[in-house]
């Protein structure tokens, strides 16, 4: 009885050993996501909205109306994304988002265009695209890609019939070097992910953080993607390259279920795979709710279309929201790159005035220097203006403010602006341009 007794004990304090160690482990996983739900967040958020009270509509300096975009981002036709109409137009909606081009993986070599989602959605413009070879791909036009064939007389086939070729993810290894595209992302969510050292401070964050503070849980991932801007900068030192964000969403970062036809669950986890199939029963019973228009019921999401457009957006000048516009100001550079989470940029404009003080150029412009007397931009929040030419920072704004100027006579090359919000004492990236290029 001795030895049972102190089996008994030991085997208690053993137990209570075990439960204490597995608090302490997740006291200390959740410390710092429980600490940003109770003061980091609240306190950005009070920052966000004290930005908020001081925004200023500016006077509208071009003749071209804003259309707000996200570009490279996936549906149910990617191998690796469950999401359809149901999911990606009400969030555009929510996020104002005017128009959508789609970077779709084909299916096999031969892609057919056009395919999956092409049109007006509920007044949002959705044009098929891929992503394949490194590059975004959007030919406009009913044709077809065989992706066996050599990618350089792929792209300069697309290119020649009025298509666009932009490099995706730049921060792989790409041939800059071939004439044969248009443009590169200069900022990519899933880019950003990658340079993260582990995912699971991210997943503890967001499963504490993620219903209240979705848009702050995923600024957590960002850095400044210094080596691509700075390839971006070199190549338009030479030639012109249009720079853009990528959402990159596929809303497959998640966990789903849906009921099968015999009553049991077919659960999926992350790139739209199943992972399991199970009964239902009482412990997984409450988790479940009706039915969504997609058939899932049950939805843990992390990587969301709502999400992903309330974080990075194109805003593009364009003459009107039809594909042939749209395009064509793509083509050009007649747009600009927003972290809309940090703050509305609609009214942003960069531009170029002669010395009669007339507008002759908007970013993505190709202008004469002689004609060029200053460069301007206006912003409807006050930050700090930072003049990059060719790669080099020319000009920080040591205030911040409004409007930026700046006289002194332009060289040949490339000339972008960033604006860096402050934000609880520190600076961060909210806008980047398009170069206006001069010779």
């Amino acid at each position: 009885m001795k030895i049972i007794k102190r089996f008994l004990k030991i085997l208690k304090y053993l137990i209570v050993s075990i439960i204490i160690l597995m608090v302490m482990v997740l006291a200390v996983a959740f410390a710092r996501p429980i600490w940003r739900y109770v003061v980091t967040y609240p306190r950005l958020e009070k920052s966000v909205r004290e930005l908020v009270k001081l925004r200023k509509e500016p006077q509208k300096i071009s003749e071209y109306n804003i259309y707000r975009g996200a570009l490279h981002m996936h549906s149910y036709w990617s191998h690796d994304s469950e999401g359809t109409l149901y999911d990606i137009i009400p969030a555009a909606k929510k996020n104002q988002i005017d128009f959508i081009f789609l970077s779709d993986h084909p299916h096999r070599g031969l892609d057919t265009f056009p395919r999956g989602y092409k049109g007006f959605y509920d007044g949002v413009l959705v044009e098929p695209g891929s992503e394949k070879g490194g590059f975004n791909v959007w030919p406009l036009k009913e044709t077809i890609i065989d992706w066996n064939g050599n990618i350089d007389s792929i792209s300069n086939k697309i290119i020649r019939e009025g298509g666009i070729m932009f490099f995706a993810h730049s921060e792989e290894h790409r041939n800059w070097d071939s004439p044969y595209y248009q443009g590169m992302e200069i900022y990519n969510i899933h880019t950003d992910m990658l340079d993260e050292s582990s995912y699971l401070p991210f997943i503890l964050n967001a499963l504490i953080n993620k219903n209240r503070y979705h848009p702050w849980v995923i600024r957590e991932i960002f850095d400044e993607q210094v080596a691509i801007l700075t390839r971006w900068d070199s190549l338009n030192a030479h030639r012109k390259v249009v720079g853009f964000s990528a959402v990159d969403t596929h809303e497959n970062v998640n966990i789903r279920a849906k009921r099968l036809p015999d009553g049991r669950l077919q659960w999926y986890g992350p790139n739209a795979k199943p992972i399991d199939t199970t009964k239902v029963t009482m412990w997984n019973r409450w988790l479940l709710t009706e039915p969504d228009e997609n058939g899932w019921v049950y939805k843990m999401m992390i990587d969301t279309y709502d999400g992903n457009f309330n974080y990075v957006t194109n805003f593009v000048f364009s003459d009107s929201l039809t594909i042939a516009s749209i395009s064509k100001h793509l083509k050009k550079g007649n747009h600009f790159t927003a972290f809309t989470g940090l703050g509305d940029a609609r009214g942003f404009c960069y531009y170029a005035k002669d010395a009669n003080d007339s507008v002759i150029g908007i970013m993505g412009d190709s202008l004469k220097i002689s004609n060029t007397a200053s460069l301007h931009a206006v912003s409807p929040f006050p930050g700090q203006f930072r003049l990059i030419h060719n790669g080099r920072s020319v000009y920080t704004g040591t205030e911040d403010g409004y409007e930026f100027e700046w006289s002194e006579p332009v060289q040949k090359g490339a000339y972008r602006i960033e604006v860096h919000l402050k934000i609880r004492g520190k600076y961060i990236p909210w806008v980047y341009t398009n170069p206006v290029y001069f010779d």
